[in-house]
């Protein structure tokens, strides 16, 4: 990523076009991912990549709609901070969207040599105060 403002269109058109490999190269090696499902964290690359490839590849017919809202970058030097609203649509081969949800996503990021990369993602979601309903639902 040359820009941290290219990870939201290259995390959109990867996850549409199933491509594990240029999603997994967004992430530093040493990453820390704070997720939602399952494992709940994950402290490097190889295991965020092991969910990745799960996921994508999870979907047979399928395709995932990402859409990103409210991105606001914080960046200085060699670091950078960013988050956003994230939506998720699953759709069927006939286009219809069969499920969706919204998250919070906050990304930490660093500048090396080969551009930028995030060294921290952590996605949440906020559930009403009864406990039952989330507030993003979308």
């Amino acid at each position: 990523m040359q820009e941290i403002s290219d990870f939201f269109e290259l995390y959109k058109q990867s996850a549409w076009s199933k491509d594990s490999s240029t999603m997994v190269n967004l992430y530093d090696d040493q990453v820390v991912i704070f997720d939602m499902w399952d494992q709940g964290f994950m402290l490097n690359l190889p295991e965020w990549k092991n969910m990745i490839v799960d996921w994508l590849g999870s979907l047979g017919e399928e395709k995932v709609k990402v859409d990103f809202e409210m991105i606001k970058i914080n960046q200085s030097g060699n670091v950078g901070f960013a988050s956003a609203l994230i939506g998720f649509q699953a759709i069927a081969s006939d286009g219809a969207v069969l499920r969706s949800m919204k998250n919070r996503i906050t990304l930490g990021f660093s500048k090396l040599e080969d551009g930028w990369k995030v060294m921290h993602q952590h996605t949440s979601a906020p559930i009403s105060s009864d406990g039952l309903t989330g507030i993003l639902d979308i």
